[in-house]
C-alpha cells in the first residue's frame, strides 16, 4: 500500500487485484510499525475495520461497488463522531466519551464504502497549531502542524489512504503543508459539521486530506452536501470535482489551465517568507504558466488583524464549551493553555465581538472583489517550513523579522476562514533539509473544482507529492 493513491487503490479493488481486507491489513501493519514514534492515532479501529472490509468484499461479490472509496481505509480526526467509538477531542475532558451516532461526514464515507481505520490525534479541542504529541514523519523533531496534525501525519506515513480533518484558522492546510500532503478547506457550509465538536461555529470547516488533489476530489465528492441538521449547511448541486479533473471543463484538455487568471497578493500580504518557500512559490508559477494560466501580480488585499480573528474565535469557542457544561463541570481537566484560551474568550465584550464581525465582513468583501479580477489567488500555505517542536509559542525569525510562531503559522491560512472561501494546500517542493513546502490556491465560493483543477494540473507536471519518507523519518527520493 505505501504511496498508493485512492484512485490506484480503487482500480485494484475494482479489478480484483486487491481486496479491502488486504488494504486494511497493510494500513494496520504500518500503524503497528510506525505509530509508536509518530503518535498520529488516538484510537485504532482494528476489529471494526476488519468487519467493514469483509462487508465491502461481500458487497462487491454480489455486484455492489459503491464508489472509488469502496474498501479504502480512511482516518478521521478525533473531534468527529464515529458511532460506538470514543471521541476524545484530544482531551481528558472527554477521555471516556463514546459517540452515539456517526457525524454526517462519517455517514457519507460509509455510504461511499470507505472503511474507518481509526481516530487521529488533534490539538486539544482543535485549539492549536501543533497537535502534541504527534510528530512530523519527515523529521520527528518538528511539528506536524495542527490541529489536524494526526490526520496529516497518518497520511504522510502511509497509515491510511485518505483522512478527514477540520479547519478553523488553517487546521487542514497547515498540517498538509508541514507533512507534504494535499488538503482542502471547502467553502463554508459545503460540508456538514453535524457530529463534529465545534471550535468556532462561524469559522469551522470540515474537509479532506489526500496524497494528491485527485484524492481530495474523490473524498470531497463523497462528503459534500446539504445537511438540515447543521444550521450553517448550504445547499447546492452534487460535487463533481473528481470527474472534472478527468474530463476537463468546457471541452478543454483536463490539464489545460488556458483562460484561467491566477492572482498573486501583494508582498505586504504575503511576507515575510522563508527564502526557500519564496523560491518554491515562484518556481511553481512557471509550471502553471506553462499550462496556459495567466498570472496577475500585486492583487491588493487587506491583511486581517490576528486580533480580529481571535476576537471572533474566542467567544464562540467559550460559548460552545459553556453550552456543553464542560467549563463548569470539568474545568480542571483541560490543559492549562486551552483552559486559559476558553476563559479569556468569556471576557471579550459583546461590542468587540460585533466590531470584529463587522471588520470581517469588510475583509471578505475585499477578497471577493479581488476575485472578480482573477479566478484564484495563489500563495504559500505557510511562510516557513515545519518548525521544531521546541520553538512552539516562541518568537521565530523569518526573513529578518521576528514573529510569534503561532501567529506565523496562521498568517496565510486564517484570512480565508474569515472569508469562507475554498482553499487547497499541496506540496510544492522541499527545503535543503528535506522538509515539505506547501503552496495554496484560494478560489471563489463553491468553486472547489477550479481550486483542485489547478493543484491537479501542477501535480501532473511535478512529483513532489510522490516523494517518499524513509522509515527513520528522513526523506528520500527525487522531487
Amino acid at each position: 500500500m505505501p504511496y498508493l493513491s485512492i484512485r490506484e487503490a480503487a482500480e485494484d479493488v475494482h479489478s480484483g487485484m486487491a481486496t479491502p481486507t488486504e488494504l486494511v491489513v497493510e494500513a494496520l501493519d504500518r500503524i503497528d510499525l510506525l505509530d509508536g514514534e509518530i503518535q498520529a492515532f488516538i484510537t485504532v479501529l482494528r476489529e471494526q475495520a476488519y468487519a467493514e472490509a469483509e462487508k465491502a468484499e461481500t458487497e462487491q461479490r454480489t455486484g455492489l461497488y459503491r464508489s472509488p472509496l469502496h474498501g479504502v481505509p480512511i482516518a478521521v480526526k478525533d473531534i468527529i463522531a464515529v458511532k460506538d467509538v470514543r471521541t476524545t477531542a484530544g482531551s481528558q475532558v472527554l477521555a471516556d466519551h463514546v459517540s452515539l451516532e456517526d457525524a454526517m461526514v462519517v455517514e457519507q464515507l460509509r455510504k461511499a464504502g470507505a472503511i474507518i481505520i481509526g481516530k487521529t490525534n488533534t490539538h486539544e479541542f482543535a485549539y492549536g497549531t501543533y497537535t502534541p504529541p504527534t510528530r512530523n514523519p519527515w523529521d520527528l523533531t518538528r511539528i506536524p502542524g495542527g490541529s489536524s496534525g494526526g490526520s496529516a501525519a497518518a497520511l504522510a506515513a502511509n497509515m491510511c489512504l485518505g483522512a478527514i480533518g477540520s479547519d478553523t484558522g488553517g487546521s487542514i492546510r497547515i498540517p498538509a503543508a508541514c507533512c507534504g500532503v494535499t488538503g482542502l478547506k471547502p467553502t463554508y457550509g459545503r460540508v456538514s459539521c453535524y457530529g463534529v465538536i465545534p471550535l468556532s461555529w462561524s469559522l469551522d470547516h470540515v474537509g479532506p486530506l489526500g496524497r494528491s488533489a485527485e484524492d481530495c476530489a474523490i473524498l470531497f465528492d463523497a462528503i459534500a452536501g446539504y445537511d438540515p441538521r447543521d444550521p450553517n449547511s448550504v445547499s447546492g448541486p452534487p460535487s463533481r470535482s473528481a470527474a472534472l479533473l478527468i474530463s476537463g471543463p468546457e471541452g478543454r484538455e483536463p490539464l489545460s489551465l488556458q483562460g484561467l487568471k491566477i492572482g498573486l497578493p501583494q508582498d505586504s500580504f504575503i511576507g515575510p517568507l522563508d527564502p526557500e518557500v519564496r523560491q518554491a512559490w515562484r518556481a511553481a508559477l512557471l509550471v502553471l504558466k506553462e499550462e496556459g494560466a495567466e498570472v496577475v501580480e500585486d492583487i491588493e488585499l487587506p491583511r486581517p488583524a490576528f486580533e480580529m480573528y481571535r476576537t471572533i474565535q474566542g467567544p464562540e469557542a467559550s460559548l460552545a464549551h459553556m453550552q456543553k457544561g464542560w467549563l463548569s463541570e470539568k474545568l480542571d481537566l483541560y490543559t492549562q493553555r486551552t483552559r486559559e484560551h476558553l476563559l479569556a474568550g468569556q471576557r471579550i465584550p459583546a461590542v468587540d465581538y460585533l466590531r470584529a464581525q463587522h471588520e470581517r465582513r469588510l475583509f471578505s468583501s475585499a477578497v471577493r472583489l479581488a476575485l472578480q479580477r482573477v479566478d484564484v489567488l495563489f500563495l504559500p500555505t505557510l511562510p516557513m517550513p515545519a518548525i521544531p517542536i521546541a520553538q512552539i509559542d516562541r518568537e521565530i525569525l523569518i526573513e529578518g523579522m521576528t514573529k510569534n510562531a503561532t501567529v506565523a503559522l496562521l498568517s496565510l491560512t486564517m484570512p480565508f476562514n474569515l472569508a469562507g472561501l475554498p482553499a487547497c494546500s499541496f506540496p510544492g517542493g522541499f527545503t535543503a533539509d528535506g522538509l515539505p513546502i506547501g503552496l495554496q490556491v484560494v478560489g471563489k465560493a463553491f468553486e472547489e473544482a477550479t481550486v483542485l483543477r489547478i493543484a491537479h494540473a501542477y501535480q501532473q507536471l511535478t512529483d513532489w507529492h510522490h516523494r517518499e519518507i524513509s522509515q527513520g523519518g528522513m526523506s528520500s527520493g527525487e522531487g
